[in-house]
């Protein structure tokens, strides 16, 4: 589907954009185009070529082929600086700060004012620096002292801040790469109303998210690329949620969460059992239960308590009071160690700092978790590392280019997030504790983490899933807990419960 479009000039067009890495074509004559005041969403599976294209906007790569126009004019863009000049500013989703700064130099970074005099040019203004930043965040009703370190905040507001630093030089074009990935629910509005404003000024945004439901509401045209290539630019209001997905993976997805089922071990003991568990400062009297082959949801907005109760399953946190049994024992957890002995399993928010060891191999990671397995006497045996890793990643349908020697970094996201899956149930793991499991992840993968998910469940595994993506956790959970203040204030049946009363409960809303 293409629109044949009929207004002014673009703001931004890019014309049979080519690139190539190592003789592989990356990008194949990719056309984009940008129109002030308009909300662009770009979409495509990862690997499709999204952050090439942008990088090439931005100035951090040069193209092969192709042409940028800025209000119909040709323009070079051959590093950052040209970008920032010609006024494309980007948010990419790995946050570029200075945690040690003020929000305010960060704000103001390269910019920072001066006192006026002979000796001003040595001289920082530090009234204005806070006061400009201050001004930029107000508009963003952003309550940030932006006297404050930057690495003392949230990485929601951190998130807050780069949109504020963007919007400090006079931007044309801003690109905004998974703009609400850290942010509470409350934030995200803020921002849709900020991009609102932004559209009123003639600025024109080009939006990259995994998440349909906020691109359906934010955006008025969507490119697609897949392989490369542009396999869609169409006007929002004429698609459907299916025509997206079946434009950015070339297929139908006919059922992105799994059937819902009858847990088999809904009438066996619990496997994990939590009564009146508190962590001062975090949650308090937490008391809920998880089954054999169930998925329990826990959701709740930035900061309720519910993320610090993976931490505490998993050792990381010292609970005050409280009791947690595994398959009827009280059980002490002081370690990550000692959970991992009673059969807990994390697979945490931040996959690539966290879950991964990315310069070792695809098999090294998945074995880590059952070391004994594939080595005799304390030396590794590869040929049976190789073995188990194969039959994992068969499982699962980890795909590589290569085999399972093929470092873990050079995967996509989905792919890596499926390695950590398999390491838990490579190492027999009863429960699992799953933090934001597709944060990042695109529409197939998803697909395919969920179907990997379900394959944990039917293998009678215990799952807790943490996840601030509502639709998420609803279709995956078999029961959901909803947090606020802290604390557990309600239990739903995901099936009966829609988003609406989800977000209510968790926000305090009355009417639930």
């Amino acid at each position: 589907m293409t629109v044949s479009d009929t207004r002014p000039t673009p703001l931004l067009a890019m014309r049979g954009i080519r690139k190539q890495f190592s003789g592989v074509e990356v990008l194949r004559g990719v056309d984009l185009t940008l129109h002030s005041g308009e909300v662009l969403a770009l979409l495509g599976e990862n690997g499709a070529g999204k952050s090439t294209l942008m990088k090439i906007l931005s100035g951090d790569y040069t193209r092969d082929a192709g042409e940028i126009l800025l209000g119909g004019v040709p323009v070079e863009i051959a590093s950052p600086r040209d970008a920032e000049r010609a006024g494309i500013r980007i948010i990419y989703q790995e946050l570029n700060a200075a945690p040690d700064l003020s929000v305010a130099e960060n704000i103001l970074m390269g910019r920072l004012p001066r006192r006026p005099g002979p000796l001003g040019a040595l001289l920082v203004d530090w009234d204005t620096v806070y006061r400009r930043a201050g001004e930029l965040l107000a508009a963003l009703k952003a309550e940030i002292d932006p006297r404050q370190p930057m690495g003392s905040l949230s990485i929601g507001k951190q998130q807050i801040v780069e949109i504020a630093k963007a919007l400090s030089g006079e931007a044309r074009v801003l690109v905004m790469d998974e703009p609400t990935a850290a942010l509470t629910q409350r934030e995200v509005h803020l921002l849709f109303e900020t991009i609102a404003s932004l559209r009123a000024a003639g600025v024109g945004v080009i939006y990259i998210s995994h998440r349909l439901d906020e691109v359906e509401q934010v955006a008025q045209r969507i490119t697609v690329l897949r392989d490369g290539a542009v396999a869609g630019d169409t006007r929002m209001a004429e698609l459907t949620r299916g025509d997206i997905v079946r434009m950015m993976v070339g297929r139908d997805v006919e059922q992105l969460y799994p059937a819902r089922h009858t847990a088999d071990g809904e009438d066996a003991a619990p496997i994990l059992e939590v009564t009146g568990l508190t962590v001062p400062g975090a949650f308090a009297d937490v008391t809920f239960a998880v089954h054999p082959g169930e998925i329990v949801g826990l959701y709740g907005l930035l900061g309720a308590g519910q993320a610090d109760v993976l931490r505490a399953l998993f050792g990381a946190a010292s609970p005050s009071s409280g009791q947690i049994r595994m398959i009827g024992q009280t059980v002490t957890l002081r370690s990550p160690q000692d959970a991992r002995r009673h059969g807990i399993g994390l697979v945490p928010e931040d996959r690539k700092g966290e879950g991964l060891v990315l310069g070792m191999s695809v098999a090294g990671n998945l074995t880590l978790g059952n070391w004994p397995a594939v080595a005799r006497g304390g030396v590794l045996q590869g040929w049976r590392e190789a073995e188990r890793a194969a039959h994992w990643t068969e499982r699962l349908g980890i795909r590589m280019s290569r085999d399972v020697r093929q470092e873990v970094g050079t995967l996509s996201g989905g792919n890596q997030q499926k390695v950590v899956l398999a390491r838990w149930l490579e190492a027999g793991t009863r429960l699992l504790l799953l933090a934001e499991p597709t944060r990042g992840v695109d529409v197939g993968a998803r697909a395919d983490i969920y179907a990997a998910i379900d394959t944990l469940r039917a293998q009678g595994m215990g799952i807790v899933l943490v996840s601030s993506d509502i639709e998420e956790l609803l279709g995956l959970s078999d029961r959901a807990f909803v947090f606020a203040g802290r604390r557990i204030v309600g239990e739903f049946d995901p099936s009966r419960t829609s988003q609406e009363t989800l977000l209510a409960a968790a926000s305090g809303a009355e009417g639930k």
